[in-house]
């Protein structure tokens, strides 16, 4: 009975601020786009293209016709039905161990914020309690393997950085179950293997997908803050201070849960010292990747870890003492739901609709889209203006394109280009010290591209109008001349 209320608060939770009036970002824009497609049309094609495994995409894919809310829901159901899992991973050990369990997965907005984002990590994070569920009973001498090599297949196939955390489990049980090692290579590591050479043109993939982040010790900080406090701020990239703002709502809100959350982790490795050793590798090789510049050091790339944090900080719940400080956790998180910093509140800034909503106003006759290709945005889009872009793909080309771009635009047209301020945000005389600075090359090429683009429609187009929506700016003018 406790279960099911727990489980019904973890479901309203989710529910908060589900329908996101700025539309799609460009990551969850990306995952429908992809399962959108139509076999016919290219669609294992479409999985090949992207940085990250293609088991979500299978997933989502029957729900692509529908609008974004049901596709936030697909991230819904996995992480309801993860506080159900993460209760029997916690009854392996005690009846109440299962109850905090459930309650910490039910309440937490770290994965309440991904429970309402249209990517894999609810998925992820589902796969990652069973798996944290069977290699408990593995461990326990119960025939698990199957099961556990089954989830394993399933973390591989629906992230690549999985690789870290399934092979430090199958390290441990190789330790901790010598007798069984050919068993264990039969059941999980043949099948793994079976996956790499799919693993590794994706690892190959990524550092050019990664490029806009550096490591900083403040990633590790705000690792446990995302996990435990109601403030997300290594979700996209850390600040290089972890206390960046003076307010004092928002460092308590940061502060207290995370120390509470800390305090019953340590108290739980104390009584199962194994379970803390496959999180701090998995954030060790993490940190090691970062640093090498293979990849961002964001927490959600960490989420497989998430599970054996929660049973960890369950496990150290004891005495009163305990289920005090157990209480003012809770409270904290429930305490966020009314204030502004609850993640579920999160503006989206670059929510595609928000553009489109503002081409649809401007209805130009044709539009130049920097940073992203058109394609992008046809899910809220509705003109048939002429589309132009500079991306990523062809971004070296853009001094060509730019003057063919204003070459085809007819005087008397009226046109709208669009800029993305997070990737193109540096001002014409700051260029040459944004390079002695070594900012990311796309940060400059694209803040080059804007910079010249505003002075070529100053000079060659009349009715000049700047409208900033989120992290867009859309400059619309007629051409003159």
């Amino acid at each position: 009975m406790y279960i099911l209320l727990i489980i019904l608060l973890g479901f309203g939770l989710r529910l908060i601020n589900i329908n996101k009036l700025e539309g799609l970002w460009n990551d969850e824009y990306v995952s429908w786009f992809v399962s959108s497609t139509a076999f016919k049309e290219g669609f294992l094609q479409e999985i090949v293209k992207q940085c990250h495994m293609p088991l979500y995409y299978f997933y989502l894919k029957p729900f692509a016709i529908f609008n974004d809310t049901v596709l936030r829901l697909t991230s819904v159901i996995p992480s309801v039905i993860a506080i159900f899992v993460m209760y029997l991973v916690g009854k392996e050990f005690s009846k109440k161990n299962g109850y905090i369990c459930g309650t910490i997965t039910s309440i937490l907005p770290f994965l309440i914020y991904y429970s309402q984002e249209v990517r894999f990590y609810s998925l992820l994070f589902l796969l990652s309690a069973l798996s944290l569920l069977f290699l408990i009973k593995l461990t326990k001498g119960k025939n698990y393997w199957k099961h556990f090599a089954l989830t394993s297949v399933f973390i591989l196939l629906t992230h690549v950085l999985g690789i870290i955390y399934i092979g430090l489990c199958l390290l441990y049980l190789a330790y901790k179950k010598k007798k069984l090692t050919t068993r264990i290579l039969v059941y999980s590591l043949i099948p793994l293997i079976c996956l790499i050479p799919f693993g590794i043109n994706i690892l190959k993939m990524i550092p050019s997908s990664q490029w806009w982040g550096e490591f900083s010790y403040t990633n590790i900080l705000f690792l446990f803050s995302d996990y435990f406090s109601p403030i997300l701020t290594n979700n996209i990239n850390a600040p290089k201070i972890f206390f960046y703002s003076n307010n004092l709502l928002f460092i308590s809100l940061i502060l207290f849960p995370t120390l509470i959350a800390l305090y019953f982790i340590v108290k739980g490795v104390k009584q199962k010292k194994w379970l803390v050793i496959v999180a701090i590798g998995v954030i060790l090789a993490t940190a090691i990747l970062a640093i090498s510049g293979k990849i961002v050091f964001i927490t959600k790339y960490t989420i497989e870890i998430l599970p054996t944090l929660i049973l960890l900080l369950a496990l150290g719940v004891n005495g009163r003492f305990g289920y005090l400080m157990l209480s003012a956790f809770i409270s904290f998180q429930l305490f966020s739901v009314f204030t502004p910093y609850y993640p579920a509140k999160t503006f989206r800034s670059e929510g595609h609709r928000l553009v489109c909503e503002e081409l649809n106003k401007k209805n130009p006759d044709a539009i130049l889209f920097t940073y992203y290709e058109p394609n992008r945005f046809y899910r809220y889009l509705k003109l048939d203006s002429k589309m132009y872009y500079i991306s990523k793909i062809n971004r070296f080309d853009y001094k060509y394109e730019t003057k063919n771009f204003i070459e085809k635009i007819q005087i008397g047209e009226k046109v709208s280009v669009v800029f993305l301020d997070s990737v193109s945000f540096i001002p014409g005389n700051w260029i040459e010290k944004a390079k002695d600075q070594n900012l990311p090359e796309m940060f400059i090429t694209f803040s080059e591209i804007r910079n010249f683009l505003i002075k070529e429609l100053y000079i060659n187009f009349t009715d000049f109008q700047v409208e900033k929506v989120g992290s867009w700016t859309v400059i619309t003018a007629k051409k003159l001349k």
